[in-house]
């Protein structure tokens, strides 16, 4: 029997640093979430598969069956809204019954709730290390009142999402074998160069940091390789020389026309960017880098955010999480107990 779980009735899992510990999840993850629309089963679970094989991964199967109209319109009467429901459910129970097939362990799960607060529940309260979604080309973007799932998923959670763009086609080979750290001069790039550099290592693949600056006026010096990597955190970027084959470029031009040239020619298997940061409307995400890389990329774009502070904004409150997972419970019981030693 199929079994649907609200995020609701989940306990919210306590705040992970981002430590060692946490970049082997991220990077050999044990549970995978997978947020689908039901329509983009083709170019998602082909993707879904390759990451879950390479280290046994868990798949928890997500679809948002969210509708904000109905709260302006009243109530749906059940006649409307149970085929739509039955549907759902009937995809989601049809697309796990295709990964249970193929040896992987998959956990459907449909959501009711607003997408920019049930993912990020879902994905803190399973314990998720990494999120894939499809992005969706929406033309009336501009003219609605929500934003797509793909920027909501971005703002709430503080792991990895790996987005699949329309360009982005199913890599012959399972494991990734050069994989690009794009980088600038104002990006945190702490968090996804040491992410990148320990995925490198998981896939036995090559780490290209690439820089692209913008044109300059007559007589300034433009960047090269050396300061790039004087640039970068110095022992995560030891630890990458050390332990995988790295190779730095610095390209100028437009960044994102030159990210995806340089992507294209050199046959990238995976793209790091950074967090986009917190960006307040449909107009700038899709104008911006992220959404300009992903889109036009042939290979999946992997964000890893630069502060995971800045991921916690949408998360359930504190007040609402169980005192066994609360932090400052945690301490407060630590000073209990050495009071009574004492």
């Amino acid at each position: 029997m199929q079994v649907f779980r609200s995020t609701a009735i989940l306990a919210p899992f306590s705040r992970r640093s981002v430590s060692a510990k946490t970049l082997r999840m991220w990077c050999a993850p044990e549970i995978i979430l997978g947020v689908t629309t039901l329509s983009d089963e083709q170019a998602l679970l082909p993707h879904i598969i390759n990451q879950a094989r390479q280290s046994g991964a868990k798949i928890i199967l997500a679809h948002s069956h969210y509708e904000p109209s109905t709260r302006k319109c009243g109530r749906p009467s059940p006649e409307r809204a149970s085929p739509s429901i039955r549907e759902a459910r009937e995809a989601m129970d049809r697309i796990a019954r295709q990964l249970r097939w193929l040896g992987f362990t998959c956990e459907p799960v449909l959501l009711s709730g607003p997408p920019e607060l049930e993912i990020p529940r879902l994905v803190r309260s399973c314990g998720v290390d990494r999120v894939l979604l499809k992005l969706e080309e929406d033309p009336d973007l501009a003219t609605k009142a929500i934003l797509p799932i793909p920027e909501q998923v971005l703002r709430g959670v503080d792991v990895p999402v790996c987005a699949i763009g329309r360009n982005s086609i199913h890599a012959s080979r399972a494991a990734a074998r050069n994989i690009t750290l794009a980088v600038s001069a104002e990006s945190r790039c702490e968090v996804p160069l040491s992410f990148a550099c320990r995925l490198a290592q998981e896939n036995r693949a090559k780490l290209n940091v690439l820089h692209v600056f913008e044109s300059r006026s007559d007589g300034e010096v433009p960047p090269t390789p050396q300061g790039v990597i004087a640039n970068l955190p110095f022992t995560t970027w030891r630890e990458a020389e050390l332990f995988c084959p790295t190779e730095v470029t610095v390209r100028e031009g437009e960044p994102v026309e030159q990210i995806l040239h340089h992507c294209a020619s050199t046959q990238q298997d995976l793209i790091v960017l950074c967090s986009p940061g917190n960006t307040r409307s449909e107009e700038s995400w899709r104008n911006g880098v992220t959404y300009r890389a992903i889109a036009g990329a042939r290979c999946p774009v992997i964000i890893a955010r630069g502060d995971s502070d800045d991921a916690l904004a949408l998360s359930i409150p504190a007040a609402s999480a169980p005192k066994k997972f609360a932090p400052e419970s945690e301490e407060m019981n630590k000073e209990q107990r050495k009071e009574a030693i004492l």
